[in-house]
């Protein structure tokens, strides 16, 4: 009977998959796909199961969903807030005022999202750069190399930082590296996870004509409440310290906008209702988070039945530790399977198959390889899924055509340099 179920699971999944892939010749949204082919998925791990064990693992599966979807559902509403206050409009007008080309600009907001990464989160800075770029590039093709480059550059960025994506916050906590080591030792591996194919992208940006926004007075009088935004992606990093996950920073820097945008409207400082904050959550991309849930349900599901685990199982071998090349074949084969499936469960995996003993150093490359690996397939990693959902323009095969080449040239320097840098230690 699992054999059966192994197989149903992994045939819906790619069935799924290969559906989402061709979702403009299907003419169905991959949001209710993706639904569909995650919630099918559990029923037949539901089939012959133990009702408690189920149970608990549903609770398990519906937190992580939980927390991943309310933080996005907070940070996609503050950045449509900041948007709706012309934050993004401003930022057009400065950076248009520069007198930059636009080669010279793209490698400015990749270095932006690559640092940014680093300090707030993959996802959070994918979301606020999207927004950035919807207002400076106009030609299609631009905006699709923009969301490329803009993808690969959070996830190498966010893979330097221990709070910079959800695999480096996990090895952080076990204890595999410090936050030092993965921020000295990951910097030169990430750069040129995002270098090589910053550079490649940005041969193919094409000249814009751009025309200096209009700006009205309206503007200065709300930058309180776009401070307070900024300052809420800061709140969900803040909130690490006292072991609170980012969610809640996220809710409280979006109810304390909400209070100050509420009291700006009964003050009369505020000219349009629509400002209210209510009116802007309802301009957030709901197919964005169903997409989500449909994906982390699949994944959690293959997860559950063992399929990740046996993977990693069968990367790493038996006795990892007695010959680490093998740990190191293993971290890069993860993050090339990491294209696919979620980096967390298989990551989550291999800290708990791994024993005592492995070097940082083998920890950090994991860190890069599951942080930048994520990038060759957008549905790879979180800050892909998002952006496919906010740009409908970049599809699964746009990206497979523009993206993956560099990502994976990207990664292949990563690991080379991560081999140059501890070759001593090998």
């Amino acid at each position: 009977m699992y054999q059966i179920q192994t197989f149903l699971l992994l045939f819906i999944f790619f069935l799924g998959f290969l559906a989402i892939t061709f979702e403009d010749k299907l003419e169905v949204n991959k949001s209710w796909i993706a639904l569909f082919m995650g919630s099918f998925m559990w029923v037949v791990v539901a089939i012959g199961e133990d009702e408690n064990l189920l149970e608990t693992a549903i609770i398990h599966e519906s937190a992580e969903i939980f927390e991943l979807i309310i933080f996005l559902m907070g940070a996609m509403t503050i950045v449509e807030m900041m948007g709706h206050f012309r934050f993004f409009t401003w930022i057009e007008a400065k950076l248009s005022s520069f007198n930059i080309t636009d080669k010279q600009l793209f490698w400015l907001l990749g270095l932006t999202a690559f640092m940014g990464s680093s300090l707030l989160d993959n996802l959070t800075i994918t979301l606020v750069m999207i927004q950035i770029g919807r207002h400076l590039y106009k030609n299609t093709e631009n905006l699709i190399l923009y969301v490329v480059a803009i993808i690969i550059a959070a996830n190498a960025g966010g893979a330097l930082s221990p709070v910079g994506d959800v695999t480096t916050i996990m090895l952080w906590l076990a204890g595999k590296f410090t936050a030092w080591q993965v921020v000295y030792y990951g910097l030169l591996p990430s750069l040129a996870a995002w270098l090589v194919p910053q550079y490649i992208l940005a041969k193919k940006i094409v000249p814009e004509q751009r025309e200096l926004p209009a700006m009205n007075e309206e503007l200065p009088l709300q930058w309180g409440i776009i401070f307070i935004g900024l300052f809420t992606f800061g709140f969900a990093v803040l909130v690490n310290l006292f072991h609170l996950p980012p969610f809640i920073g996220i809710l409280m820097g979006l109810a304390a906008a909400a209070i100050v945008i509420d009291y700006k409207l009964k003050k009369g400082t505020l000219k349009k209702r629509a400002g209210h904050i209510v009116h802007i959550i309802k301009s957030i991309d709901m197919a964005t988070l169903n997409f989500f849930i449909g994906i982390l349900l699949a994944v959690g599901a293959l997860a559950y039945h063992g399929i990740l685990a046996q993977a990693a199982q069968l990367i790493f071998g038996s006795n990892p530790a007695a010959h680490l090349s093998k740990v190191i074949a293993g971290h890069i084969s993860l993050g090339l399977l990491s294209s696919v499936f979620d980096n967390v469960p298989l990551t989550a995996a291999v800290i708990k198959m791994l024993p005592a003993g492995i070097p940082y150093a083998h920890w950090v490359l994991l860190a890069v390889t599951a942080g930048t690996g994520g990038s060759i397939l957008i549905i790879g990693s979180a800050a892909g899924v998002a952006a496919m959902g906010q740009v409908k323009e970049v599809t699964f095969f746009q990206y497979l055509k523009k993206g993956t080449v560099p990502a994976l040239l990207g990664y292949s320097a990563a690991v080379a340099v991560w081999f140059s840098v501890f070759c001593c230690q090998l």
